[in-house]
């Protein structure tokens, strides 16, 4: 087990007094032995040498007590400056650790954390700049592409080897569009750019709305669809982005399914909290991905052998909008078996029991 240095630091010490007063009582011994008056027993002896240990621990207990005191107060600024350093993050760059003022190392060292703190923050807002001016320049060159190719797929005289390439350009642009807009929604949120627009939203009219369009997706696959109401719940909620996570998904969801496979939504009240899931049968994610698939252009080892152009924004999308409306999303997998948990809390919410 993992011990604090302040506490390994009172070890050494409360070891080096042992080690003294051992010393000490040796010498005395070996002292008395030396220059033992005659007639002196061996329990006078003794008596001595217990006399002198018990002396010894009141400097032993003092010695100890002092120094764990000693310790604690010369360590606590640095305790509190790892407790104040562990909550900066890419969000909260801005923060910086608080000085103590005495010009001593660990004021130096306060110092250079928070300049490279500011180098860092810095870094951040220009990758962040850089994305949100080249995702824009990127908008205006992707739409003329599309409206040549579009135009070109009119032409009456187009050999249908040329119209199935045109087709196969049109859907790499459409897919570089999800890209640069996926990019553009994430970084603008990384600058808290996004504004939610909250109204009363109805979740299972939502999840009703997302296997409707599950059905039409999976037409191809043969896929059954369910939903599963325990409850019906109703809160103050963004509308587009709450549709915007649960069609993100469902396309997973279809995607990544099987033959005669099946998607299947739930929706319950758990304590304060609204749970809405969307499993779905497949290969399933390894366990060593889970913790990996809401990073942003991470695909998992099942989803690049499965043929599907997915652009890796998607989940790290639903993550982003989880977090806006104060929850949470998780992921679950297993062979045939894969749930998507979106855990929302219940403030001024209206639920009802089924």
């Amino acid at each position: 087990m993992t011990k604090s240095l302040r506490k390994r630091l009172c070890w050494w010490h409360t070891g080096l007094f042992a080690a003294a007063v051992a010393i000490s009582l040796l010498l005395a011994w070996k002292e008395l032995h030396r220059h033992d008056p005659a007639g002196t027993s061996t329990g006078e002896k003794w008596q001595f040498i217990t006399d002198t240990a018990l002396e010894s621990c009141v400097p032993f207990v003092l010695l100890g007590a002092v120094s764990w005191w000693l310790i604690h107060r010369s360590l606590a600024p640095v305790v509190k400056l790892a407790e104040a350093a562990e909550h900066i993050h890419e969000d909260s760059l801005h923060r910086r650790l608080p000085l103590l003022g005495t010009g001593d190392e660990l004021d130096r060292l306060t110092s250079v954390m928070n300049d490279m703190t500011g180098r860092l923050e810095t870094s951040f807002a220009r990758v962040r700049e850089f994305t949100l001016h080249a995702s824009h320049e990127l908008k205006t060159p992707l739409t003329i592409l599309r409206s040549g190719f579009e135009q070109s797929l009119s032409r009456h005289d187009l050999s249908e080897p040329m119209r199935d390439q045109i087709i196969s350009w049109l859907d790499e642009v459409d897919r570089l569009n999800r890209v640069v807009s996926g990019l553009t929604l994430l970084t603008q949120a990384d600058a808290g750019q996004v504004t939610l627009m909250t109204e009363e939203v109805a979740l299972h009219d939502l999840l009703r709305d997302a296997a409707s369009e599950a059905e039409i997706l999976g037409q191809s696959l043969n896929l059954t669809v369910a939903v599963v109401l325990e409850d019906t719940i109703a809160l103050r909620a963004d509308r587009h982005r709450l549709r915007q996570l649960l069609l993100n998904l469902t396309d997973n969801a279809v995607k990544y399914n099987r033959e005669e496979g099946y998607i299947r939504y739930r929706l319950k009240q758990e304590g304060c909290h609204a749970l809405l899931s969307v499993e779905s049968g497949g290969r399933g994610i390894p366990g060593d991905e889970l913790p990996h698939i809401f990073n942003r252009f991470y695909r998992s080892s099942s989803s690049r052998g499965s043929g599907q152009d997915g652009v890796g924004l998607g989940l790290s999308i639903c993550q982003w909008i989880a977090q806006a409306h104060g929850g949470e999303i998780t992921a679950t997998s297993v062979p045939d078996h894969t749930a998507l948990t979106l855990r929302l809390p219940l403030q001024q919410t209206h639920s009802q029991h089924l």
